[in-house]
């Protein structure tokens, strides 16, 4: 994609995926509203799904925050489940998961991820499918720079609820830093860092409403 990119004369600075939960409370959409605008403001590419929830807050902020000269969002989906009637358009950050030849590369390593694909329907194995494309795009060989999702914590093994698991599991193979905006230890952190990233490049930093004691931790559905 970089290249593609580069023939545009688009300009970025790296590439981060934004996932997680469809079902996100209501006063923390806001805050991931704000982290992918952040984000964007820094230079930073977005890489994502087609779900409702966190995917489509990244997004929005992705969208508020990124300049003209900025690649689009990189939007993988797949055709067993196309949730937006997208159409395949690289040019658009539209992927379509089955037109890559790294496909079935992609399929096994959501398998290993995920352990198994029992008890999936094959709109299902799709989503889970495309998930390692989020992460190290079509090609399987650029990896994000960071993984940044809101997810809730199943177990003490660093799993998280739903098919966002996938997506956390391949970043951990792989090396790849995550943060979940789920924990609140770790929202405050990213905070405090983006803030401080801002500052120093004398960005603005975006105005941000929410009350952390409204925020509810219900369990969220799982995220795809």
């Amino acid at each position: 994609m970089t290249d593609l990119w580069k023939n545009m004369g688009l300009a970025w600075h790296f590439v981060w995926c934004g996932v997680g939960s469809r079902d996100v409370p209501e006063p923390m959409v806001p805050f991931l509203v704000w982290a992918g605008k952040c984000m964007a403001l820094l230079g930073g590419v977005l890489s994502t799904g087609d779900a409702t929830g966190s995917d489509q807050h990244f997004l929005t902020g992705y969208d508020q925050g990124k300049s003209e000269t900025m690649p689009p969002a990189q939007i993988y989906y797949t055709c067993k489940k196309n949730q937006r009637n997208l159409t395949h358009d690289p040019v658009k950050g539209h992927h379509e998961a089955e037109r890559y030849g790294t496909h079935d590369a992609s399929k096994a390593m959501a398998f290993k991820a995920r352990g198994s694909f029992e008890g999936l329907f094959e709109s299902g194995i799709g989503l889970h499918s495309r998930n390692p494309m989020q992460v190290l795009s079509h090609t399987l060989e650029d990896p994000v720079w960071v993984v940044l999702f809101y997810a809730r914590p199943v177990g003490k093994q660093g799993k998280v609820d739903g098919g966002t698991n996938t997506a956390v599991q391949v970043a951990k193979m792989n090396n790849i830093k995550q943060v979940n905006l789920y924990v609140a230890e770790e929202r405050e952190k990213f905070k405090t860092w983006m803030i401080g990233q801002l500052t120093k490049r004398d960005i603005p930093v975006p105005p941000l409403v929410i009350q952390e004691d409204e925020i509810k931790t219900s369990e969220p559905q799982g995220g795809s």
